[in-house]
């Protein structure tokens, strides 16, 4: 997963006729990071991710190759056909519970945060969010405020609000997360 990430990163950035120096100061990381992403030796967080494709013009679903993938006809998802994203953050994985179809205006996703996961530092975007907890215990930290979830709790905010979640669970902590307007 590394690869494909850096590689679609450079590959769209030299699209874009972007140096690497450039993409690196849009971003808020150092040129030598944001190189050995592109080599597949670093993994961005989640925040890191999305100012990449914002910088680029694109969506994290083309960075992480999510867009290039048959998304199929018809509204059903079979679990065997869900794609998993995985070396964002940290001991994190996102499996994306909806096909990509250029009409949707939300994007369901299952995140599970392995002990000590997180989606690392603070994010900030457009739209909305709403998360409940399948199991676990989980940190959501909204701007200032922190805020305690366990089974069965759900939360929603406006995405502009600088968040993070993190497991606080001495296992696997895993919810349900409805964003809008999709990321990937």
């Amino acid at each position: 997963m590394n690869e494909i990430v850096g590689l679609n990163i450079k590959k769209k950035r030299e699209q874009n006729r972007v140096s690497l120096r450039k993409l690196s100061q849009e971003c808020g990381v150092s040129p030598s990071f944001l190189s050995q992403v592109e080599k597949g030796k670093a993994v961005p967080s989640l925040a890191t991710l999305k100012r990449v494709a914002d910088s680029l013009h694109t969506s994290i679903g083309v960075l992480v190759g999510e867009n290039g993938r048959d998304s199929g006809r018809g509204p059903l998802m079979k679990s065997i056909d869900r794609h998993a994203i995985e070396q964002i953050g940290q001991n994190l994985k996102i499996e994306l519970l909806t096909k990509h179809q250029s009409f949707m205006q939300m994007e369901a996703s299952l995140f599970t945060l392995y002990e000590d996961g997180t989606t690392g530092e603070l994010s900030e975007h457009f739209g909305q969010e709403f998360v409940y907890v399948l199991s676990g215990k989980l940190s959501i930290t909204l701007g200032q405020n922190s805020y305690t979830l366990k089974k069965g709790d759900s939360f929603y905010f406006d995405s502009l609000i600088p968040h993070a979640f993190s497991n606080i669970n001495s296992g696997v902590t895993r919810i349900l997360r409805v964003i809008t307007p999709p990321l990937f």
